[in-house]
């Protein structure tokens, strides 16, 4: 049985770092999380904004992520979720492939990070092993059986 293939963007994604998938939408372990549990949801096909998903892929991609949000924000104890998308380069989009970020939060969640504003978040977070995001995503694909 062959392994399913998934692109981020211009990036090929290893499937075992993926947890959750529709027909079409998928959910990952994020390289670089911000907080533990920090994911991200993606249309299967490559669409670099937002506003070129179709109805369908649109109504899918927000179904996953509320369904991927629950079971994180129990799973890791959160009391919140932010849910986030950077639409297009100057919003801060990094990889052009539309992708919401969620991130379960508690009330310690980022507490110093983000009340000294000053940290600059892409230079303190580091790449994750391939083998540290496998072992994540089989913990979250557990979630979903």
């Amino acid at each position: 049985m062959a392994l399913e293939s998934y692109t981020f963007g211009p990036y090929k994604k290893d499937s075992r770092e993926v947890f959750y998938s529709t027909s079409l939408s998928y959910a990952l372990v994020n390289l670089r999380p911000v907080v533990p549990g920090h994911v991200l949801i993606c249309p299967r096909r490559e669409v670099k904004r937002f506003a070129d998903l179709t109805v369908d892929e649109t109504s899918d991609l927000w179904i996953t992520a509320q369904k991927v949000g629950s079971r994180l924000e129990s799973y890791h104890k959160a009391t919140s979720l932010t849910f986030g998308i950077q639409d297009g380069p100057q919003a801060g989009q990094t990889v052009p492939h539309v992708h919401i970020h969620i991130l379960p939060r508690k009330d310690d969640t980022l507490d110093e990070k983000e009340k000294k504003k000053k940290l600059d978040l892409e230079k303190e977070r580091k790449d994750r092993s391939l083998e540290e995001m496998t072992q994540e995503a089989e913990e979250y694909r557990k979630l979903f059986l």
